[in-house]
């Protein structure tokens, strides 16, 4: 039985010794085809890191809802076994359609998340010809190198502008930009809203903060206003009480913070019947005067450290009976 030929449009480019082709090729002509050297599979040859289907059927709701699209092609390597031919009159690429035709050099997720979407949607590829299986490693270091994705903070920045912000990702941005430029915020001006900096906080380590603070039983259900006043007035007690100011600026410390915000929340309306700044400040006194300076803990480290200091200074004691 004869091997079948799939032919489609392409675009011819070379740079410096490299030809490669542009087209798109729909799905099924293309997935059954392609084949990954993953590592972990193949230590002498292979390169590519382990599929995450999680990573691709997440691509492929994007696809199936009807209104993403993912312009960025998938590139690919011919093999022997394509007999890749280019007519430069017909501008017509043509290959046969056998196992292992195409290595996949980038975007293996995509194609994965194309082939699992319910529609059947074509690809955009960049096929290389002729390279041997060096530069094929080569070409993905390269490719892997040089790309640099968009920063986690300006993503967060530019959601509520693509309008694909989330209920929760709408409070934690409007507590961010109003801390950030209150002039009796704590963090006056001590916030990065688009890009990180050694000497502000944020709105990645923000939101990773505030995240799970926020679905505390104390603080759900608040009026933005009334949230806002709190979250001010339990930053501004640390502040207060912090023998180094920089502290606060430091991701791993204010992350620590809110993960024992609802126990200090807790413990201070038990004894002071509310929530207001210098309430907090009793509480957190000795959480804020625990000298950390000269050492770099984790996250976990400072809640550890926190929770225990915070739990002495509210032990029972004989002349509360």
């Amino acid at each position: 039985m004869a091997i079948k030929r799939s032919s489609f449009q392409a675009i011819p480019l070379t740079q410096n010794e490299h030809r490669f082709y542009f087209c798109t090729i729909p799905v099924d002509e293309l997935f059954p085809y392609c084949f990954v050297a993953r590592r972990q599979e193949d230590a002498a040859s292979g390169f590519q890191r382990s599929l995450s289907l999680d990573r691709a059927n997440d691509i492929a709701q994007y696809l199936s809802a009807g209104k993403g699209s993912i312009p960025t092609n998938v590139v690919l390597s011919a093999q022997a076994e394509a007999a890749l031919k280019y007519s430069s009159s017909s501008k017509v690429l043509s290959f046969f359609k056998v196992e292992r035709a195409f290595l996949v050099l980038d975007g293996q997720h995509r194609l994965w998340g194309y082939s699992k979407c319910s529609k059947k949607h074509r690809v955009p590829v960049a096929i290389y010809q002729n390279l041997s299986r060096a530069e094929e490693a080569k070409l993905f270091v390269d490719i892997n190198t040089n790309q640099r994705g968009v920063p986690a903070a300006l993503l967060l920045d530019i959601k509520q502008l693509a309008e694909i912000e989330t209920a929760k990702e709408s409070i934690l941005r409007s507590l961010f930009d109003r801390l950030n430029t209150d002039a009796k915020s704590a963090m006056l001006g001590r916030l990065s809203p688009s890009k990180p900096s050694p000497s502000k906080i944020s709105r990645v380590a923000f939101n990773r903060a505030l995240n799970g603070a926020l679905d505390g039983e104390l603080v759900r259900g608040l009026e933005s206003e009334a949230l806002y006043q709190l979250v001010r007035n339990y930053i501004n007690a640390f502040e207060a009480e912090l023998t180094s100011y920089s502290q606060l600026t430091k991701a791993s410390y204010f992350e620590s913070i809110f993960d024992i915000f609802d126990e200090a929340l807790r413990l201070t309306l038990g004894k002071k019947k509310n929530l207001k700044q210098g309430s907090i400040q009793e509480v957190i006194r000795n959480v804020a005067r625990l000298d950390f300076s000269g050492s770099s803990m984790t996250r976990k480290e400072y809640v550890v450290a926190m929770q225990s200091s915070l739990r002495q200074s509210m032990a029972v004691s004989a002349d509360m009976l």
